[in-house]
């Protein structure tokens, strides 16, 4: 870049010499042109995004786009870093773009549990816990596809006020075996008796099978439960061992 910079340079000195200037100005009218046409394509773009009363500044220079401002989300934020990077003509995109101060971390992890509880394709066979630190949420535990992986980063990238997202999600491998485990495993805990005022729709007890090893995650009332649970898991054909993660209420509450 710095040797074509300075190539340009040479031959605009030529040019000078030879007499010739109105040929060097015509070209530095060209590029601000294009410049000016560029940023106003891309004011107009990003202003078609969902920044409420957010504001971003637009710049375009010698094919190097200048953003500056605040955005509401994560999303919003990444949104307009791809429409300024696809501008045609566009060299290098500098960012100071920042996000909208939340209330409060609390206020953060409340929107996450609300995005990930309504999140339609969450299921007895994933599970998901997290934390909110100085506007960062950090994502962990075990869904049984990508797409559910790619789909729950882009709903907790649009809760306002997350500044970074550490997605440590991990996607179970595709195994028959695993799945004929966890389904078995599922449907005899809860058509047991005991889990009777329980709902598959919001799950006390997640099952998660990772190679024929399975964890048993969850919160319910009794031992009884907690222990009828592992019994069902760890006498199901195929299972290498169990991990017993349930926890009772009592528990929680105390903690």
């Amino acid at each position: 870049m710095a040797q074509i910079a300075k190539g340009r340079v040479c031959t605009l000195f030529t040019l000078l010499l030879l007499g010739s200037s109105a040929v060097p100005q015509a070209r530095a009218t060209a590029v601000q042109a294009t410049d000016a046409q560029v940023e106003a394509d891309l004011k107009r773009e990003i202003s078609g995004l969902k920044l409420g009363s957010s504001q971003v500044a637009v710049r375009v220079h010698d094919h190097v786009v200048s953003l500056e401002g605040t955005v509401p989300t994560l999303k919003v934020k990444r949104e307009v870093l791809e429409k300024a990077r696809a501008a045609k003509g566009i060299q290098r995109v500098e960012s100071t773009l920042e996000i909208a101060k939340a209330e409060s971390d609390a206020a953060i992890a409340a929107e996450v549990r609300k995005q990930l509880s309504t999140y339609p394709h969450y299921t007895v066979f994933d599970y998901i816990d997290g934390s909110v630190h100085d506007a960062v949420v950090t994502v962990t535990g075990t869904v049984t596809t990508d797409l559910k992986q790619s789909q729950i980063t882009e709903r907790l990238e649009d809760v306002p006020g997350v500044v970074e997202l550490k997605n440590e999600l991990k996607v179970l491998p595709v195994s028959q075996s695993d799945d004929r485990i966890r389904r078995a495993i599922a449907s005899r805990i809860y058509r047991d008796p005991v889990f009777r005022n329980y709902s598959r729709v919001n799950p006390p007890i997640h099952v998660i099978v990772d190679h024929g090893h399975v964890a048993l995650i969850g919160i319910v009332l009794s031992e009884v439960e907690r222990t009828k649970a592992y019994m069902v898991a760890r006498s199901m054909s195929g299972v290498f061992s169990v991990d017993n993660q349930i926890k009772l209420s009592s528990e929680v509450k105390e903690q």
